[in-house]
């Protein structure tokens, strides 16, 4: 039996653009949160994303899954006191302008809290909200370099690399919700909502923990190594007789078992060789040697047969092969129903739960919500009918909206 979601019955108010918020509130959505997505009356930019004309791109509709539009112009003092209402009715607001920017607005943390003293408040910034660079622009890539993430991939004699994911963008939105989590139990616990401040920039630094350790403790500024790890060998990708690549790992104890299999029973008596240490400072050349035996057989080959064996190993899999994946299918990762939520396929949240649903629904149309919130939230139809006309919210279903 399905258990009631985690975050059924709480609201958040999604105050956000681009990647990073949106993200974070795609979490809590997915976790079973109603999230009222505040847009400006031409509508998020994402939704034009890829060329699409129909106002729900599918990176629109990947981010914005489950979520209810509204579609409202902040510049006007009516469409302010609108969000600063269902802010008293809401249990989380996130927001991922440049710091300042809300409060300009009067919509900062410090401007609702006398009126929302629970509400729990996100900020997910390029800097965070202070120190000297808060004020600059964030984005991915400018986050990946002076978080230290670029001077440490790519290969070793090859030029620098960004991650080819987003990472600062998708690990500030997991940083983001993993903040209004523990903010929230405080909250229901009566002790009063709380600030969180999130950085796209923290986020990369935070993942720096081998390679700050290694700094530490050699005083040598670590450098790209490729697949290699930084602390043990072999671990790393191994290019196969197909042109197809595997990575293999974590073989201390089955150092043993690796050279059986590979044919290289001898290698055990070489003293470079001796420990995981010794493997690991003499790693360049145990990889030579190595990749000159995995260019025998093909990827799936190798794969099956250290399997076998008990070493742990993986193919490196391409994003066609991915979406696909038997594995995948079976944690529901990519959810492929284009009649019940507009596109052929959609990437779902990790958590595996009774009481996390996931993907529920598709991504709103502009202002596709926008009368029922209202409603909801104590306005009459008369009431929404002028600011309609007053061009102060936009309402893109006619048949609900108030004649």
């Amino acid at each position: 039996m399905p258990g009631r979601a985690f975050l059924e019955g709480f609201r958040v108010l999604d105050v956000t653009a681009a990647l990073a918020g949106p993200y974070c509130t795609t979490i809590l959505s997915d976790l079973g949160a109603d999230v009222v997505k505040i847009e400006p009356l031409a509508g998020d930019p994402m939704r034009a994303r890829m060329g699409d004309g129909t106002g729900l791109s599918l990176p629109f509709a990947t981010i914005h899954r489950n979520k209810r539009s509204l579609a409202v112009d902040l510049k006007t003092g009516e469409g302010r006191a609108l969000v600063a209402r269902l802010a008293e009715e809401s249990d989380v607001l996130v927001e991922n302008f440049r710091p300042g920017a809300l409060q300009k607005l009067g919509l900062g943390y410090d401007d609702l809290r006398p009126t929302c003293p629970d509400l729990v408040y996100c900020s997910i910034s390029g800097f965070g909200q202070t120190g000297p660079k808060r004020h600059l622009k964030g984005l991915d890539l400018i986050s990946q370099a002076y978080g230290g993430l670029m001077s440490v991939t790519g290969s070793i004699d090859g030029e620098i690399a960004k991650a080819g994911y987003p990472v600062s963008d998708l690990g500030s939105g997991m940083w983001g919700a993993i903040g209004i989590l523990g903010a929230l139990v405080r909250a229901q616990a009566g002790l009063g909502g709380g600030y969180v401040d999130v950085a796209l920039s923290d986020t990369i630094a935070s993942w720096s923990v081998w390679e700050v350790s290694e700094f530490v403790a050699t005083g040598e500024v670590p450098g790209p190594l490729g697949t290699a790890h930084r602390l043990a060998a072999p671990y790393q990708g191994f290019e196969c007789r197909d042109g197809a690549t595997l990575v293999l790992g974590a073989v201390d104890r089955l150092w043993p078992r690796l050279l059986e299999l590979l044919d290289l029973v001898g290698l055990d008596e070489d003293p470079g060789f001796a420990s995981e240490y010794d493997r690991f400072r003499n790693r360049e050349a145990l990889a030579e040697v190595l990749g000159e035996r995995f260019k025998t057989a093909s990827r799936d080959e190798w794969v099956e047969r250290l399997v076998a064996i008990g070493i742990p190993c993986g193919p490196v899999k391409t994003i066609d092969e991915i979406v696909d994946d038997e594995q995948f299918e079976a944690r529901g990762m990519f959810v492929h129903d284009p009649e019940r939520l507009g596109y052929a396929t959609l990437v779902n949240t990790p958590v595996v739960s009774d009481g996390a649903p996931r993907i529920r629904a598709r991504a709103p149309r502009l202002g596709e919500n926008t009368v029922e919130i209202l409603r909801d939230a104590g306005y009459d139809d008369n009431a929404i009918r002028q600011l309609i006309d007053d061009n102060v919210i936009g309402a893109t279903a006619p048949t609900e909206a108030p004649a």
